[in-house]
């Protein structure tokens, strides 16, 4: 999961879109749990270049799982072996020096928010055909997953992480109780207007103790705006809404949380000031009853022997609005093939580290958040590890896709939207005024050409 932190802050920081995952799991190399296709079988010993994250040797993160997965479940059923790139630099500017060079790796990962960018620079191929080839089912996967990574109606990978968004709660449940809360765990039948009042008992900023420190990435903040009724952009993408009235309650919400009802210690260290590793100080260290995050602290916080919560840890989903509206974005992860002379032994692999078994076992591997597909958050043995898992399924089903700019320029979007709101969260500007310069700004970009 921290492989995943690092990469989002890295782009938020103003990178052109740091790339993501790879790969997720299949049945070895005859595929048939990969999604329900027959794999066609390697016709020898071959080996393929696929582009990864960096520091495969860490003991946590999706490369090392599946630098791990790969040899052990992969290689001796297909006979393919494969050679790590690890993108130094970010994957997507190392995927266009390897490109430029005439060196492409024969399968590499990019995450949602990149695939407008990859395509449009023909880095990757579409699978549609190999799909048809195999007859393999894309339909184990979440139609939001595929819709993430497809491009006017391609498809140009598969899906082999996803979560619901920032939408799952963690509670240092000795604060809680301490100050008599009881935290609806197993329902998660809360509402904003509670987590306030919780936050508030809790709050003793002489002992450096807060309530609720939010998560302020692009995603948790849509999840914020979902949550109110509003968005970013339009459904059709072709305009920006977030000036609108529902999208400026929400961000007023969060900016109340520190100067109205002062339960919060320092929004801007939550995104530029510090970014996750601020938020998550004070939690680690006891001082925060409330954090939000993917499901990736379920995989980190709860996995056996873990060190790094001490104190006894409740997990639930996000509250609800007071009108009872819940809040999903996608937040998904691909890997896909970039067409050389070795496509075949390339998808293969995709399949492999997308299929049913690595979504459910990257959780215990380290890896952050599980496959996108219902039968992994299913699976009985991530409800061993928490119940977070089987409660998000059920009440989500599926998260909700994110609204695409609708002439490809999603990079070019969310360096327009995402960093203005510093200002905000440091009170230098209205909710009024910084949602109307975004959405001129976005506008602006909505009305060029297709990319």
């Amino acid at each position: 999961m921290r492989s995943m932190a690092l990469t989002r802050r890295a782009y938020l920081g103003g990178a052109t879109a740091a790339m993501g995952s790879v790969a997720a799991a299949a049945c070895g190399a005859t595929g048939g749990g990969a999604g329900g296709g027959t794999a066609q079988k390697s016709k020898g010993p071959v080996t393929i270049d696929v582009l990864t994250y960096t520091g495969i040797a860490n003991p946590t993160g999706r490369g090392q799982w599946f630098a791990k997965t790969t040899p052990q479940n992969f290689t001796p059923q297909s006979q393919i072996t494969v050679n790590w790139i690890e993108a130094d630099g970010g994957l997507q500017q190392k995927l266009i020096t390897l490109t430029a060079g005439g060196t492409p790796p024969d399968a590499g990962n990019f995450e949602d928010f990149n695939a407008q960018g990859l395509v449009a620079r023909g880095l990757y191929k579409p699978v549609d055909d190999l799909i048809k080839r195999d007859k393999f089912d894309k339909s184990v996967y979440w139609k939001s997953a595929l819709s993430m990574l497809s491009v006017n109606s391609k498809l140009y990978g598969l899906p082999n992480h996803g979560n619901f968004g920032e939408n799952v709660m963690y509670v240092n449940l000795g604060m809680t109780k301490k100050a008599g809360i009881d935290v609806p765990l197993a329902t998660g039948e809360w509402t904003t207007d509670q987590l306030i009042e919780m936050s508030r008992k809790v709050t003793r900023p002489a002992d450096g103790e807060y309530g609720f420190w939010p998560a302020l990435y692009n995603y948790s903040v849509m999840t914020y705006l979902r949550l109110f009724g509003g968005d970013v952009l339009s459904t059709d993408g072709k305009k920006a809404i977030i000036d609108a009235a529902e999208a400026k309650a929400a961000l007023q919400w969060v900016y109340d949380l520190q100067y109205k009802h002062q339960v919060a210690q320092n929004l801007w260290a939550s995104q530029g000031g510090g970014g996750r590793d601020a938020m998550e100080g004070g939690f680690k260290q006891g001082k925060l009853a409330f954090v939000n995050w993917t499901t990736g602290g379920a995989a980190e916080w709860k996995a056996p022997g873990q060190q790094i919560i001490k104190f006894d840890l409740g997990i639930t989903l996000f509250p609800k609005h007071p009108s009872g509206r819940r809040s999903s974005v996608i937040i998904t992860h691909g890997a896909g093939v970039t067409g050389t002379a070795k496509q075949d032994a390339a998808w293969e692999w995709v399949k492999f580290i997308s299929n049913k078994e690595n979504g459910v076992n990257m959780v215990a591997g380290n890896a952050g958040s599980p496959g996108a597909r219902p039968d992994v958050w299913e699976d009985k043995r991530l409800a061993e590890r928490d119940p977070i898992f089987a409660l998000s399924s059920k009440t989500f089903k599926e998260p909700l896709v994110e609204n695409l700019p609708a002439n490809n320029t999603y990079s070019d979007v969310n360096t327009a939207w995402y960093p203005k709101l510093a200002e905000l969260w440091q009170n230098k500007v209205s909710v009024n005024d910084v949602t109307a310069a975004i959405a001129r700004e976005v506008n602006a970009i909505l009305a060029r050409p297709p990319a």
